[in-house]
């Protein structure tokens, strides 16, 4: 419910950047970098976390508590350095990466792009950390806080932008996610210094003794960070090849990912969120028929639930976007263009569904191999689809070809994981 009511502040965000941004340049350009800087977060935030929560679990159910929470220490002050080197990085490299891949820019919108680039770089740094905080707080059972810490960064960017009514520019925007994210840090930060035990001798232990399964988790997280790199940059390709079809097309592919993002919300996101640990528990005592009866159970209710949406959102679709966008600079003209894309993104919904709960049953069982394997797949697939079908579909061809890729790795994901709990069942 929480999760229902971030998605819900978080579209009347969308709703006021619509009305003041429409899909003009403006919006592409920052859209471009923010997609960017959220995908480097993402894989950054998101290989750790992985690799950290499986071995969390099992050290806090093998050993004890003080030793998981170093780890969990240990692991984010090298999750923040690690963000904070790459941040130097994407700062220097940004004229070369947005001139590279925002070819379909005139000159003065690349230099807008680089701008916002630059200044959406502490954003990067405080979303990225977030992943982390949120990650141990899911595995220690704590879901409240790390659910409902991301509203801040919709209502901080809609503060903003009444505040500045009329005068609001895309430097609000960015100012809204730096202070929003910043926001968000700090209460997951509370709320996990709040558990910790401040007792000397455990900060000491922190700093001279390295929890000896840390290299473990560095080592998965590099298999990780090279798996998630491949197929997350699905969405930086999408992006990157719709800024070479009519302005305004890397827009338009963004609105369709907001109003695809209502039903996962209320579907796949918490139920993921909730359903790793318990994952990561059940692997953890080697309860192969208990993963395999919350995989199919999981699933089956979930689907239940997003199929009927996803058929009403494919009829509905233009209502649904005239409703939720169509005011101010957000015209009819652009309603039809992004309820066009949005009947072909909303088929890839029940495939991302199944796909993301097998693979927390894949992460939770550590097999980075198979990760990497398919996460190659997914991305072959991904951009060559993308070229077949958008030179005669345009924006449309390219959330065709997402469906596709989520399809086949949906596919994929669930067969290994049975055959998996299977082989395992056997192994007794």
């Amino acid at each position: 419910m929480l999760t229902v009511g971030s998605k819900a502040v978080s579209f009347l965000k969308d709703a006021a950047v619509a009305r003041q941004f429409g899909t003009g340049d403006a919006l592409d350009a920052f859209l471009v970098s923010f997609g960017l800087l959220t995908f480097l977060a993402a894989l950054i935030g998101g290989g750790l976390p992985e690799s950290f929560l499986p071995v969390y679990s099992e050290i806090s159910h093998l050993r004890t508590k003080r030793r998981a929470l170093r780890l969990a220490v240990q692991g984010s002050c090298l999750h923040a350095l690690s963000l904070l080197l790459l941040a130097v990085a994407v700062y220097f490299v940004a004229p070369y990466f947005i001139s590279w891949a925002t070819r379909g820019f005139n000159p003065e919108k690349q230099a807008l792009a680089v701008g916002l680039l630059r200044q959406l770089l502490p954003f990067m740094v405080f979303f990225g950390m977030s992943y982390q905080l949120s990650a141990w707080l899911r595995a220690d059972k704590h879901f409240i806080i790390a659910t409902s810490a991301p509203t801040l960064v919709p209502l901080t960017i809609i503060s903003l932008l009444l505040y500045a009514g009329s005068a609001a520019d895309v430097s609000t925007l960015v100012t809204g996610t730096v202070i929003g994210s910043m926001l968000h840090l700090g209460w997951l930060l509370i709320t996990v210094a709040r558990q910790l035990p401040w007792q000397r001798r455990f900060w000491l232990h922190c700093l001279r003794l390295w929890e000896p399964r840390l290299a473990r988790v560095l080592r998965h997280t590099a298999h990780f960070l090279f798996a998630g790199g491949i197929f997350s940059s699905s969405v930086v390709v999408d992006q990157t090849m719709a800024a070479w079809l009519s302005p305004g097309s890397v827009a338009v592919l963004g609105y369709t990912e907001k109003v695809c993002g209502i039903i996962l919300a209320v579907t796949v996101a918490p139920s993921c969120d909730v359903l790793f640990p318990y994952f990561a528990d059940k692997v953890a005592r080697r309860d192969w028929q208990g993963v395999k009866h919350q995989l199919i159970t999981s699933a089956g209710a979930i689907l239940a639930l997003a199929l009927p949406a996803v058929l009403m959102l494919c009829w509905l679709a233009p209502w649904v976007i005239s409703l939720l966008f169509e005011r101010g600079s957000f015209t009819a003209v652009d309603t039809q263009r992004v309820a066009e894309v949005l009947r072909f993104a909303a088929l890839q919904i029940p495939f991302y569904i199944v796909g993301s709960l097998a693979s927390r049953v894949v992460v939770a069982m550590q097999a980075t191999h198979f990760i990497i394997w398919i996460s190659v797949i997914g991305l072959i697939g991904n951009a060559g689809l993308n070229w077949l079908f958008m030179r005669s579909m345009g924006a449309a061809g390219i959330a065709l070809a997402t469906v596709l890729v989520q399809m086949t790795s949906a596919v994929l994901a669930c067969l290994y994981v049975l055959r998996q709990i299977q082989h395992r069942i056997k192994q007794g």
